[in-house]
């Protein structure tokens, strides 16, 4: 009997040592970095690319580098909030309750807009770059140009964030149940609303993913909400039992995986339910600490497994139960907030303005191929060429002009979709038009947007108007394409107005316009591409950005260009410098 003990206890610690393989004990262990925030943090951080933000009580808004270096700290106007979301590097804001304010990666405000009520929760961000925020009673969207696209009155919302189905259409959930049973409003993008679903029960817990909307119920059940392909009504792909009788207080959808992690408070002990996010398969469960639901400040999924932390504790853990590390938390007394990076460092916003950071894990981070992300809501509309031959376009003179008085005006909701379709298509046709460029030049027929000078710079203004990130991706295109000179003014000046310059290929299609192109003779213009170039950098405020501008500024203040165009670029440059010395 004491053989078959002692046996069982070597078991025991032999599974035990496998599930819990380093214990960290934060109030005695040194920060392997730490920075002064100027304040108490009143946001959680936000992952950048090149480190973390956050925002402090003092309206100071902190950067710094993932080894806890201040890359710039900068002055906000307004008294500041929680609610602060990413964009790539860029950093949607909620300050006065309901001022949004839209931030470049160098700290400037670009914009700041007052939304039709109280905001309540986190932006969201849409696909386009479009940005979604709520109040009590109603949601708003906004473009990137800070135009506010549409409102929405709604019914008194709940607590929980809006849902991103897979199809780009969002769920709302409401506050008061109806049978015992949560309901939510889905929506267009547009601000179309679509249908009302109930659930069988009341919600717990919601979380987005790329496969729809996970849902947990007091009752013990999980789900997908999902639109299926052709449906026009939102559905459950599945429901399972968790194997609780209470709902989870969190989930976590791991990009990495594709799986989800459902946390369930079992007594005084926190229980992972691991899901195949796309089937609903229960994978694995076993416990992960002593986090009480009350207790609970942060989960996230990780390139190793999971993270979950309490006020006491935290733990990083794959999916099949191995627990990477446990960390004992400094009293919560001296901090405000945590967060745990995609470097593994968990970071303590403390009570006397610093910042510490602690590394906690050093394994492998497994490689997996980004997925390629839709950018758009609309699609292209088909035209047969011989049609578009003819003179017959999808946009006559006067849609351009309700669509420019409408964007113009805001507030179009759900006629913008028809909007971006026909100027998508249009567009598309454009840029198209000089991939045959050579059938043209061998006929001696012009394209319709050679022949027809008005109607392409009205087009071109309409594709800069849109606030989408889009627009971008077609100017770039254009500004590569064997486009003939006399229509290259209009699109380097509404490329320019555009701003937005996504992974820096307008700024890049610019700079081989001047070395291989733009003859150092064309005045007009190379000072439109000194405008543009001020214009994009200015808004995108990224360092290898502002970089690349210089040097195409530089470049035309060379000899070989006239003393009007070098004097030109010189004050350009010198805006350029000032802009960055203001930040």
């Amino acid at each position: 009997m004491k053989l078959f003990f002692k046996i069982a206890l070597l078991f025991y610690l032999s599974i035990f040592s496998l599930h819990a393989q380093r214990a960290v004990d934060l109030t005695k262990r040194e920060p392997d970095w730490y920075t002064v925030i100027g304040g108490n943090a009143v946001s959680p951080c936000i992952e950048t690319s090149y480190g973390v933000a956050l925002l402090s009580d003092g309206r100071l808004l902190s950067a710094c580098t993932g080894a806890g270096n201040v890359i710039w700290q900068r002055s906000i106007k307004g008294r500041p909030s929680q609610f602060i979301t990413s964009f790539g590097d860029f950093l949607f804001i909620v300050t006065d309750n309901s001022k949004l304010n839209f931030v470049n990666p160098s700290g400037m405000t670009l914009w700041t807009v007052t939304a039709p009520f109280q905001i309540s929760d986190f932006p969201l961000t849409g696909r386009d770059g479009r940005v979604f925020v709520r109040g009590k009673k109603g949601f708003a969207c906004y473009g990137l140009d800070g135009k506010r696209k549409w409102k929405a009155d709604t019914p008194e919302l709940g607590e929980f964030k809006i849902g991103e189905l897979n199809d780009g259409t969002l769920l709302l959930f409401l506050k008061n149940p109806k049978n015992g049973m949560s309901q939510a409003a889905r929506f267009t993008v547009f601000g179309e609303r679509l249908e009302d679903i109930t659930f069988s029960s009341i919600v717990s817990s919601v979380e987005n993913s790329s496969k729809g909307v996970l849902v947990s119920l007091k009752n013990g059940s999980i789900g997908l909400v999902t639109v299926e392909d052709g449906a026009e009504t939102a559905d459950s792909k599945w429901v399972s039992g968790s194997g609780n009788s209470g709902g989870a207080f969190k989930i976590c959808y791991s990009p990495v995986s594709e799986n989800s992690a459902f946390f369930f408070q079992n007594g005084n002990k926190t229980e992972a339910v691991i899901v195949k996010t796309e089937t609903g398969e229960i994978l694995n469960r076993f416990q992960v600490g002593a986090i009480a639901s009350k207790d609970f400040k942060l989960a996230r999924s990780t390139s190793s497994g999971y993270f979950i932390s309490g006020i006491y504790s935290a733990c990083e853990f794959m999916e099949d139960g191995t627990i990477l590390y446990t960390a004992n938390l400094p009293p919560q007394k001296n901090w405000t907030s945590l967060f745990y990076t995609s470097k593994n460092y968990l970071i303590l916003c403390m009570k006397d303005w610093t910042m510490k950071a602690y590394l906690l894990s050093q394994t492998p981070k497994p490689q997996k191929e980004q997925e390629h992300k839709k950018i758009s809501y609309v699609k292209t509309q088909h035209f047969d060429s011989t049609v578009l031959e003819i003179g017959i376009r999808p946009l006559t003179n006067e849609k351009m002009s309700e669509i420019s008085r409408k964007l113009e005006a805001g507030d179009y909701g759900k006629d913008e979709e028809e909007f971006l379709s026909l100027i998508k298509t249009e567009a598309e046709n454009y840029i198209n038009s000089y991939s045959t460029a050579t059938v043209f030049q061998g006929s001696g027929k012009k394209s319709f947007f050679a022949e027809n000078a008005v109607y392409t710079q009205n087009l071109l203004y309409l594709m800069s108007k849109t606030g989408t990130r889009e627009s971008s991706i077609l100017f770039s295109r254009l500004l590569s394409s064997s486009i003939d000179s006399s229509q290259l003014l209009s699109v380097v000046t509404f490329s320019g107005k555009t701003a937005y310059d996504e992974n820096g290929q307008m700024l890049a299609s610019l700079e081989k316009l001047i070395m291989n192109k733009i003859s150092t003779q064309e005045t007009t213009l190379l000072k439109a591409v000194c405008d543009a170039t001020y214009e994009i950098c200015r808004y995108m405020g990224r360092p290898a950005l502002n970089r690349k501008g210089k040097a195409i500024l530089t470049y035309m203040m060379l000899p070989q260009y006239d003393k009007t165009i070098q004097e030109y670029a010189r004050k350009t440059l010198e805006k350029m410098i000032g802009f960055e010395k203001k930040r």
